[in-house]
């Protein structure tokens, strides 16, 4: 100890000098870590519930639980025409794997499977009425042949597009009544 320092204040040690350095004491938590759980969080939460599968179980739900109204049907494949005035023609897909509807003149009903965006509709049994309406029965024709050759499905809401497996447009279907 230095003689001519006053009594009672002892020389200032450096930490190098400093025998028992006092321990470091944790930094209380601040905002800036309950923003990053919060963020970690969320990542989880949007991971979880919003992936890709649960998207394309969402096409198959929208598919199920609504009545569909075609608007239009192809003529050839990817060349699209309106329904004609006066015919409704309708689509219902059930869960129970069962499609059927009218089709502009007749009733109809078919077995489908539908996985992701993937869609196969077998060949429907027709009731067997004749309609005399100019064009009727040659829109049923092509409807029918469209279903058959149905592939993909996309549904852009409100509407519900049947693609063949070249991708070509083949059916567009708006919402229906329930």
């Amino acid at each position: 100890m230095d003689e001519h320092a006053e009594p009672g204040t002892e020389p200032l040690q450096s930490p190098a000098e400093d025998p028992d350095p006092e321990p470091l004491k944790p930094s209380p938590m601040g905002r800036n870590f309950y923003l990053v759980m919060a963020l970690i969080g969320l990542m989880l939460f949007l991971i979880v519930f919003f992936n890709v599968p649960a998207t394309r179980a969402s096409a198959a739900t929208t598919l199920v639980t609504n009545n569909w109204t075609l608007a239009s049907y192809a003529t050839t494949p990817g060349v699209l025409v309106p329904v004609l005035n006066g015919t409704q023609v309708t689509a219902r897909f059930g869960k129970d794997g069962i499609v059927s509807g009218s089709s502009g003149c007749n009733r109809y009903s078919a077995t489908y499977t539908v996985k992701d965006y993937a869609l196969t509709i077998t060949a429907p049994r027709l009731t067997k009425m004749y309609c005399h309406t100019s064009g009727v029965m040659e829109q049923e024709t092509l409807y029918v042949s469209d279903l058959i050759n149905a592939s993909a499905i996309r549904i852009h809401e409100p509407d519900l597009n049947v693609y063949d497996e070249e991708g070509k447009a083949l059916l567009v279907f708006g919402p229906g009544s329930p």
